[in-house]
């Protein structure tokens, strides 16, 4: 079965031919891309030809970063993102329990609620929860995805009461006492969220499609599961296995508890089985940095805490090593600059002591606070970034409150990233953010907070440097380059159909853009209602 496409603006990302007049694709792979007559002429009786009428065509997007099995949960999950108060996040919940009619002892969730937005200006606890239900244990999820909030219900039933803080992560506690307050970050609340049940197999490949038909309606072909444990992998298998997913999904291993996790599953390394494959290896050094829990060289603004790491020197090299021998990519989770200066310098360690060590393409996810001198020292790994640049928008003025404008005005510094030759890419760490790729290409290029401040002009980038970091670049990060990122013969036909063209339009235009169609490998994923 073949497709030519033709009449509308057809832009490869491939800077040898930016732009072509027609497209060819057959069984899955383009054929042919150029002049239309040259194209045409290779098109067979059968072919469905498919006019543009103006539009635009480009690659598939490429999702840099997310949490796929996340986003998939959070769909069943009470959306707390609106929520202004304390009351109003008992009130989504009572809602929730109620409409759902969710048993006596089933877990409550409710995802993306963000003390920074609520009149309160702090995180809930327990006893707030403990009035929405006493028969349900109840945990809420901070936007950021790295800290939470649990009822007593919930603590007993994880056998929690008074507990130390764990390595790398923090208990909240009553005023005065031990007693845990139901508030948790980083590895506390890791732990917890591990040990809790998962829903069942059918309701999971379910609530799989819904995530992969976001994912499609946004214009993306390849999606990230950023922290695959041992249960998850499982999941992902079964889910392959069942022929559940469509789109490409690249699962990166939880370093600590699966190292040998590609070796008792090779069928799924190196290439894709049933649309998985394992990418390699993730870990945390950090948290976050509206949560302030982000690793900080120099204190937040008004305080004398800067936030803290997850791992020691000596572990994080030992990780480093252990991923290199294996020769897999590693990708490490850094916030704050103390972060990315400890995962560049235990790199360029274990290189050194070494040097027959492939770097295996090691990704620093978010750099958000990363600083211009260690970027250079990237470089010379390489050591590419995928920027959570839509911060700069969301979090933007929370940033200058955290860090004061002279730090705050330099997150995400693609611009930077570039002028050194890095392929940076960029993501939405869904489900903090839905994986919105035209409003994080519009908050790359404008660099604005939400009540209209301007950030560091000098690290805003082009909406083609933009369009590369979601198609070239993001293919390349998956080591992918030969098959995806741009239009070119013998690639896969991964493609999206755009209303109008990014490169033509004012930059504050861009995030109206509509997605029209996604294609994977030839086949409509997604197709616009109007």
């Amino acid at each position: 079965m073949s497709t030519l496409y033709y009449n509308g603006t057809i832009l490869t990302m491939d800077d040898s031919c930016p732009q072509v007049e027609a497209l060819l694709v057959r069984d899955g792979v383009i054929l042919k891309a150029g002049p239309y007559g040259e194209v045409s002429a290779l098109a067979e009786e059968n072919t469905r030809r498919v006019d543009l009428r103006g539009k635009t065509l480009l690659p598939g997007f490429i999702d840099g970063h997310s949490h796929f099995a996340g986003l998939a949960t959070s769909l069943s999950q009470c959306d707390l993102s609106e929520a202004g108060s304390f009351e109003e996040i008992a009130q989504r919940l009572r809602a929730f329990i109620s409409d759902n009619q969710i048993p006596q002892g089933q877990w409550v969730s409710g995802t993306n609620y963000d003390h920074n937005f609520l009149a309160e200006h702090r995180h809930p606890d327990k006893f707030l929860l403990d009035r929405v239900s006493t028969v349900h244990p109840i945990v809420i999820t901070h936007a950021s995805s790295h800290m939470g909030v649990v009822n007593s219900t919930a603590l007993a039933a994880q056998g929690l009461s008074n507990q130390p803080d764990p390595d790398g992560g923090h208990y909240g506690r009553v005023e005065g006492s031990r007693e845990l307050n139901g508030y948790m970050e980083e590895n506390a609340f890791v732990a917890f969220r591990n040990a809790m049940p998962m829903p069942g197999m059918a309701e999971l490949l379910a609530l799989f499609q819904k995530a992969q038909d976001i994912y499609a309606s946004y214009g993306i072909t390849t999606v990230q599961e950023g922290m695959v444990t041992a249960p998850l992998l499982q999941i992902l298998k079964f889910a392959a296995e069942k022929k559940a997913l469509y789109l490409d999904l690249v699962g990166y291993l939880d370093l600590e508890t699966l190292e040998d996790g590609p070796d008792r599953n090779p069928e799924y390394v190196g290439q894709y089985q049933n649309h998985l494959r394992i990418g390699g290896y993730k870990i945390f050094l950090d948290g976050s940095p509206q949560g302030r829990t982000a690793w900080m060289k120099e204190p937040y603004q008004g305080s004398a805490d800067r936030g803290y790491p997850i791992k020691t020197d000596r572990q994080l090299y030992n990780l480093i090593f252990s991923a290199l021998r294996r020769r897999k990519q590693l990708l490490a989770h850094c916030n704050g600059d103390a972060a990315a200066e400890q995962f560049i310098t235990q790199f360029e360690a274990v290189l050194k002591d070494h040097p027959g060590l492939d770097p295996c393409r090691p990704v620093m996810i978010h750099a958000q606070l990363v600083q211009p001198q260690q970027l250079a020292r990237m470089a010379n790994i390489p050591m590419p970034p995928s920027f959570f640049t839509a911060h700069c928008y969301y979090w933007g003025d929370i940033h200058i409150q955290n860090f004061g404008m002279d730090r705050a005005q330099n997150i995400s510094p693609a611009a930077s990233a570039k002028a050194l030759g890095l392929p940076f890419t960029f993501h939405q760490d869904s489900p903090v953010l839905m994986p919105d790729v035209l409003q994080t290409l519009w908050c790359a290029a404008r660099r604005i907070t939400r009540s209209g401040v301007e950030l560091s002009r000098r690290e805003r980038i082009s909406v083609a440097d933009g369009l590369k970091a979601v198609t070239v670049h993001a293919a390349r990060q998956y080591g992918e380059e030969d098959t995806k990122g741009t239009l070119a013969p013998g690639k896969l036909a991964d493609l999206v159909i755009l209303d109008r063209n990014p490169l033509a339009v004012g930059i504050d235009q861009l995030r109206d853009i509509r997605v029209l169609e996604t294609v994977k490998a030839g086949n409509t994923v997604y197709l616009r209602k109007e």
